[in-house]
């Protein structure tokens, strides 16, 4: 099948009649058989929204159910549709193969119209269904690529060397490698890596590191902005982007100055009233805060650096332009033919070199991993401590399972959940942190918080939800995914209305988790009995729960109060980290007053003490430290940088004994 032919199909679905021929694509091609009312109820097809329905039979096991479906039962219609008819029929025909074939029915909205194909495979925790989402109106290369993928399959076995058993297994597996994200995630991958590539290379920048960089930032932002754009949230314009560069390229150029910057900076990181004429002449775009439309250190250090016509061009009409986006991530039980958050994590895996990879260890983690290791460790922290010594396993394992509890565990839950702080200390672009912000999120419904979705997103990931990286650009990309995970969920169809994004660089931090600061370092190398001076219990700290609350309140400030916030939150920080200097000065200080009175002190027979080799190097040493314990102590209180450490960065976790899920 040619591409043009398959945008074609798509593009002529805007009936339930135009279905039959999708099907007929991926070689279900029988007669479809109209599906009575009776019989779909009978068969639950009406509890999952379907309005009409046909059956097509294929060759062997292969079958297709056409549905048109009532848009309007739910915002995501055909995703939960589709999830339900999958369970549905696994069930009751599992012997059976099937394609879904769906159509929203409705003539408004963000959906009106949109046509799903969808197949599913068996796991553990029910069918796991991939799918691709188009719309007649508007299908993109990325669409009519993935149904050509589809129409592939629909002779595995030309010369009829296999049975017919097998010949059916090969085109459901063909129509699921189809239909999942893989495929596209391969070429999304290369062309991303030349466009970035091209991009940095247009600034014209004698150093490649910081151009490469810079055209990461740019990267990034509009990548976000491809998932707001999939949302109806920029102007209500799908084709926002691609929109506005048609008319600059008309108009004399200059892309990145007369519409990245002035949208970037102008719009999205400014509240509406304060918005100039050329910000508002862009239409309803959301205010978003969180700092990602914010100049970077970078962008003000590279004042005059500006990229290409072209190379933006190829950026954002011919790779964001032709893939489809959907903010909802890759899960164990939905995979879509479309770019996604998750994606971002591969992304930025791609574009490292196979030696910085290696170097730094950083590797991209598998969703089922990722899910795995983190259903465990919730687990583990739910039933540990005085708290949750009271938790039955089987209700902490029913709530992990996404089932509903009684109002007991229900209560127990929520106490537990109160302060549950989760840590990635090599956090990466954010697969661990992503995931666990939902699982927590949808244990918090469980244990009867009401709040919406988005609003408990919101409240998680400022109170529970910490990262640490030592690459900035994985804690962009962590920023970037959690904020995403933030809004996904968000039903505001109005752009004017998207509450603003939080500010989470107080959360995930850049810092390398495993260097030691100074202050124990220097403790460390004067150990007794096996435990560094000063380490063997947590030091309170009576400002720690002061900083958390602060912390909280910043996640959702915006303006002169956020600018406010973030100096204050700066300079508790920088006061724990001298009052933590201070311990370990005096600490260190004690420990050498002790050493020499005790060469001081006269034996019985009046005679001092004369050091050995050892002792005399112990002295040294301990002077040494003190002296340049001294030093950074007295630059960390002069303004000079502060170097990572969770005990002044999170000094409410230190304060409480640490991190409960890591």
């Amino acid at each position: 099948m040619q591409l043009a032919h398959a945008a074609r199909l798509l593009a002529d679905a805007r009936s339930f009649a135009a279905l039959a021929p999708l099907a007929a694509a991926a070689g279900v091609d029988g007669p479809p058989v109209t599906l009575s009312r009776a019989t779909r109820a009978s068969a639950g097809l009406t509890d999952a929204g379907v309005i009409r329905a046909r059956l097509v039979t294929g060759p062997g096991a292969l079958r297709a159910l056409l549905a048109d479906v009532d848009g309007r039962s739910t915002p995501r219609a055909l995703r939960d549709t589709a999830r339900a008819l999958a369970t549905t029929l696994a069930r009751h025909a599992p012997e059976l193969l099937w394609l879904l074939v769906l159509r929203d029915d409705t003539d408004d909205g963000p959906h009106a119209g949109d046509v799903t194909l969808a197949a599913w495979s068996p796991t553990p925790r029910g069918p796991r269904v991939v799918a691709l989402t188009s719309n007649p109106a508007r299908v993109l290369d990325s669409d009519a690529d993935t149904l050509r993928a589809l129409a592939a399959c629909a002779d595995p076995d030309p010369a009829g060397t296999t049975s017919a058993a097998t010949a059916d297994l090969r085109t459901h597996a063909g129509w699921l490698d189809a239909l999942g994200r893989d495929a596209l995630g391969a070429r999304f991958y290369h062309a991303l890596e030349h466009t970035v590539d091209a991009l940095a290379r247009s600034t014209g920048l004698a150093d490649a590191e910081p151009a490469r960089e810079l055209a990461l930032v740019y990267t990034t932002r509009l990548l976000f902005l491809a998932f707001l754009q999939a949302k109806h949230w920029l102007d209500g314009d799908p084709a926002f982007l691609a929109r506005h560069f048609d008319a600059c390229m008309a108009t004399g150029g200059r892309y990145h100055d007369r519409v990245l910057r002035p949208l970037f900076f102008g719009t999205l990181n400014t509240p509406r009233r304060h918005r100039a004429t050329t910000a508002r002449s862009f239409g309803r775009i959301p205010f978003l805060n969180g700092g990602l439309f914010a100049p970077t250190r970078l962008e003000r250090r590279f004042r005059t650096a500006r990229f290409g016509d072209p190379e933006l061009g190829a950026l954002v009409v011919t790779l964001l332009g032709r893939h489809r986006f959907t903010a909802r991530e890759d899960s164990t039980t939905w995979s879509e033919a479309a770019v996604d958050p998750e994606m971002l994590g591969r992304a930025f895996e791609s574009l490292m070199h196979a030696d910085d990879r290696r170097a730094s260890g950083a590797f991209y983690t598998p969703q089922t991993l990722v899910d795995h290791a983190t259903t465990a460790a919730l687990r583990a922290a739910l039933l540990a401590g005085d708290r949750g010594a009271d938790t039955a396993p089987a209700a902490v394992d029913a709530a992990l399972a996404g089932r509903p509890l009684d109002a007991v565990d229900a209560a127990r839950l929520r106490a537990r959940l109160a302060d549950l702080r989760v840590l990635d200390p090599a956090c990466g672009s954010g697969a661990f942190l992503v995931h666990a912000l939902e699982r927590l999120a949808t244990l918090h419904t469980l244990a009867g918080d009401p709040r919406p979705t988005s609003e408990l997103r919101r409240a998680v990931c400022a109170t529970s939800i910490f990262g640490v990286d030592v690459n900035p650009t994985a804690v962009w990309l962590c920023e970037l995914r959690l904020w995403l995970s933030v809004v996904i969920d968000h039903d505001e169809r109005d752009p004017d209305r998207v509450p603003p994004l939080p500010n989470l660089d107080h959360n995930v931090r850049v810092g390398d988790a495993l260097a030691v600061p100074p202050a124990l370092a220097a403790l460390t190398r004067h150990a007794w009995g096996g435990a560094p001076w000063g380490t063997t219990a947590p030091v309170p700290n009576a400002g720690a729960s002061g900083t958390a609350a602060l912390r909280s309140r910043y996640a959702a400030l915006a303006g002169p109060r956020k600018l406010a916030a973030a100096r204050r939150l700066d300079a508790l920080e920088r006061a724990h980290a001298l009052a933590t200097f201070d311990r370990a000065l005096a600490q260190l200080r004690h420990a050498r007053r002790d050493l020499l009175d005790a060469l001081r002190t006269r034996d019985l027979f009046g005679a001092r003490r004369t050091p050995d080799r050892a002792t005399t190097a112990r002295l040294a040493a301990l002077r040494a430290d003190v002296r340049a314990l001294a030093r950074r102590r007295a630059a960390l209180a002069a303004g000079g940088a502060l170097p990572f450490g969770f005990a002044w960065h999170f000094p409410d976790a230190a304060a409480a004994g640490g991190f409960d899920v890591l």
